[in-house]
């Protein structure tokens, strides 16, 4: 488990170094005549970024050196919840492109509720078709933003 936190802070630390290059590109000094350059909040973030990452790591690495590797990242059996979250997710998120955000919440929902919930088909049709259709309420009239709709979207445009 230390090994992962390690990596994953080293991983971090890349990326925040990535965004504070950027930021500097960009130009991250305070202008008196117009404010703020573009780069002047990444730039604070990624060098936040950057110190919490570090001092993980040497926190982990001390850690590592004086108690040893620690418990496993997944614990026996721990791998099939986390296959039933990822997979199915993963899933719905590739079909967007093609059936768009709400037929793909729809068929996420249904299966989901019904394989790992175990929840009646009833219910999980009803979710299934309202979550979907209140997102397209709330977000596609109400707040005029648009959800992707993928090629099918013309095809299931409701009324409303």
């Amino acid at each position: 488990m230390r090994k992962a936190n390690i990596w994953l802070a080293v991983f971090l630390f890349v990326l925040g170094a990535i965004c504070l290059f950027d930021a500097v590109r960009l130009g991250f000094r305070w202008d008196p005549t117009i404010g703020p350059g573009p780069g002047y909040l990444p730039f604070y973030l990624a060098l936040g970024v950057i110190i919490g990452t570090t001092l993980t790591i040497f926190k982990g690495i001390k850690k590592l050196k004086a108690e040893g590797p620690g418990k496993p990242l997944i614990q026996e059996g721990g791998l099939k919840p986390i296959l039933w979250v990822l997979i199915p997710s993963t899933v719905m998120v590739s079909l967007i492109p093609i059936l768009g955000l709400h037929v793909s919440a729809f068929v996420f929902i249904v299966f989901y509720m019904r394989e790992v919930g175990k929840i009646e088909w009833v219910k999980c049709f009803m979710v299934g078709i309202l979550f979907p259709v209140s997102l397209y309420i709330i977000f596609d009239r109400l707040f005029l933003i648009p959800l992707p709709s993928g090629w099918l979207g013309s095809l299931y445009t409701l009324p409303f």
